[in-house]
């Protein structure tokens, strides 16, 4: 493993450690049950409602969000970014492995990544941004995956410690992608102010096996795009 890796790994413990304080925690009930020991996977709609936020950025061609197609082109662009937090509330484990021993049958959904150099998971997440009068879609982002892990935990349960090199998510844990992290956002560079919905929706590739799969792999969340150099105001206003 390079350093980079190791270092990207520990940012992004660092980073779930400082976000699951008592200030930024959003409370969620998604209670565990008998699943036959499979994993089921949601996302936490509070806490993608209460960690939302429009920025803007300056990109230029080097930048490997430009390169992996998260945004549109070099220049100025303005995201509207949030957390996704993916919360396994079934009884079992999600199990991935290590993606790179060649019998492991997910090894295929993974895709390296030469500007960030490392592992991507392809066709696990895929977020939009709906227009609220008629539900039709307006932009989305293919968020690539960098691993699977256990970094919030909602249940006080036991971790198994899933980590970048032996990847999953123990039952009532969630692997946390914090907006911070490049391509944790739709590009609505250009699009008017108005009333929009962000859907997010996990596993779209069906490729883990969910059981009875009770809670929803696609989530919604209203929110009131401004008008350019406006923040967000409202309910959904971010948190720090």
């Amino acid at each position: 493993m390079s350093l980079r890796i190791v270092l990207l790994c520990l940012l992004a413990t660092l980073l779930a450690a400082c976000q699951t304080s008592a200030d930024f925690q959003v409370a969620s009930e998604f209670p565990i049950y008998g699943n036959d020991g499979k994993p089921d996977l949601t996302v936490d709609a509070k806490r993608l409602a209460a960690r939302m936020d429009v920025v803007d950025r300056y990109f230029s061609a080097d930048e490997c969000a430009l390169k992996e197609g998260d945004v549109g082109t070099v220049g100025v662009r303005r995201l509207l970014q949030f957390d996704v937090a993916i919360l396994n509330a079934g009884d079992g484990d999600l199990v991935v492995g290590d993606r790179s021993d060649p019998n492991n049958i997910y090894a295929n959904l993974f895709e390296y990544a030469p500007c960030h150099q490392h592992f991507h998971i392809n066709d696990f997440s895929l977020y939009e941004l709906l227009r609220a009068s008629d539900r039709s879609v307006v932009a989305t982002s293919r968020k690539l995956g960098f691993c699977f892990r256990d970094n919030l935990d909602y249940m006080g349960g036991p971790s198994a410690h899933y980590l970048c090199t032996d990847q999953g998510i123990s039952s009532g844990w969630a692997d946390l992608y914090a907006r911070e992290t490049d391509g944790q956002w739709i590009d609505i560079t250009g699009i008017p102010e108005g009333d929009y919905i962000v859907r997010v929706n996990i596993n779209v590739s069906g490729s883990f096996d969910e059981g009875a799969n009770r809670y929803p792999n696609t989530v919604e969340v209203p929110v009131h795009v401004p008008a350019p150099g406006q923040p967000l105001t409202g309910p959904l206003a971010h948190t720090p």
